[in-house]
């Protein structure tokens, strides 16, 4: 595994893009002073995930940022990308040929780490490098002044220089971040005692109550269970009660149909025995008149029976009175008048009795009876 190009933008001197290649074996950057050679150091060392302004040699972590020049405005972020070659595996924890790193800072104070693109935390990017000797804590960038440094420090700042260059640093990083974990377990677990030994004391009051709560939501269900039951029940009364008043509401239509029916009939038979009572009250009327009209026809035919048998009488008188031998007599003669204008009369009176039959509605037979009767008054 080796570091294949840096590639520089917006950071310190390098307001442009800028790309360093490096090939396997050595590489120099050689320059005069102030064409930023130690800035292309440092941007190695900021991309690794260094936060120490003064191993960058700035004052504070914003003087990365290119801050303007006569014709150009300062950079609003910068970006360092470290390419990687780890077709040998160098990196076992990363699958990949090729590999990004990628650091990027804006100028209101937000970073950002990514590998291969994806964004990352910087203990995974520092712990990945740790891995393969990079980073500053490992030694692996020399900077000006340096081993100087080195030689002046105490031994145990040297055995931790050694130590980090021959790969242990990562592993009592490793062994501190376990022992804080350790420490939070343990002050976790000392927590979860302390709740558990509360938790304790109010067990046997909780049991009771979950007891209870058991007890009353067992009889909660029975209750419901007899509540249903009984509202079973009152459905299966209500829907018989129901079907018994739709059987009583059907008899009471069939009655009040029937009824209607026959009080139809009642009311027809009555209708046409009205119209019978008026027919038989109107023949009576007519039966009336007719007798009345017969009874005034008899009392005319007596009337002129009588005075049928006046005359007839008279004539007899007249008849049996002696005649004179010489001529009819003048009884004869009154006599042979008088039977002329009774037969006159007879006519007269017959007609008159016809007209007025005709007018009062006497029926034939009672004309023919009065025709009679004024026959045999004449014949006498």
């Amino acid at each position: 595994m080796h570091l294949r190009a840096i590639r520089i933008r917006g950071f310190k001197s390098f307001p442009e893009p800028v790309e360093v290649r490096l090939e396997p074996g050595v590489a120099v950057v050689v320059g005069p002073n102030g064409s930023g050679k130690s800035n292309v150091a440092d941007a190695l060392l900021w991309a690794s995930g260094s936060l120490s302004p003064s191993e960058l040699r700035a004052e504070k972590p914003d003087d990365v940022l290119f801050s303007g020049s006569g014709g150009r405005k300062p950079a609003a972020y910068c970006q360092v990308e470290l390419e990687l070659d780890n077709q040998d595996g160098g990196i076992s924890d990363l699958p990949f040929s090729e590999i990004s790193i990628m650091r990027r800072l804006h100028r209101g104070g937000e970073g950002q780490y990514l590998i291969n693109g994806t964004t990352v935390r910087r203990t995974d990017l520092v712990e990945l490098l740790a891995d393969v000797g990079l980073g500053g804590a490992a030694g692996s960038v020399i900077s000006q002044g340096k081993v100087e440094q080195i030689l002046a420090s105490k031994p145990e700042e040297r055995r931790a220089l050694v130590e980090e260059a021959a790969g242990l640093g990562k592993f009592k990083r490793r062994r501190h971040r376990a022992e804080l974990k350790l420490a939070r377990v343990a002050q976790d677990v000392a927590r979860a005692r302390d709740i558990e030994a509360e938790v304790k004391k109010r067990l046997r009051p909780l049991a009771l109550q979950a007891s209870a709560a058991e007890r009353a939501e067992k009889l909660g269900g029975e209750i419901s269970g007899l509540e249903a039951a009984v509202a079973a029940l009152d459905v299966a009364a209500a829907d018989e009660r129901l079907a018994e008043s739709e059987e009583r509401r059907s008899a009471a239509s069939q009655a009040k149909r029937r009824t209607e029916s026959k009080l139809e009939e009642l009311l027809a038979a009555r209708h046409q025995a009205e119209e019978e009572l008026a027919d038989a009250a109107g023949r009576r009327e007519q039966a009336t008149a007719a007798l009345y009209r017969l009874r005034s026809a008899g009392e005319r035919v007596s009337l002129r029976r009588e005075a049928a048998a006046s005359l007839a009488e008279f004539l007899q008188q007249a008849a049996s009175r002696p005649r004179l031998r010489t001529g009819p007599s003048r009884a004869e003669l009154e006599r042979q008048r008088l039977r002329e204008e009774a037969l006159l009369g007879r006519e007269r009176l017959i007609s008159l009795e016809r007209t007025l039959a005709e007018r009062e509605g006497v029926p034939p037979a009672a004309r023919a009876l009065a025709e009679d009767g004024h026959d045999l008054l004449l014949s006498r």
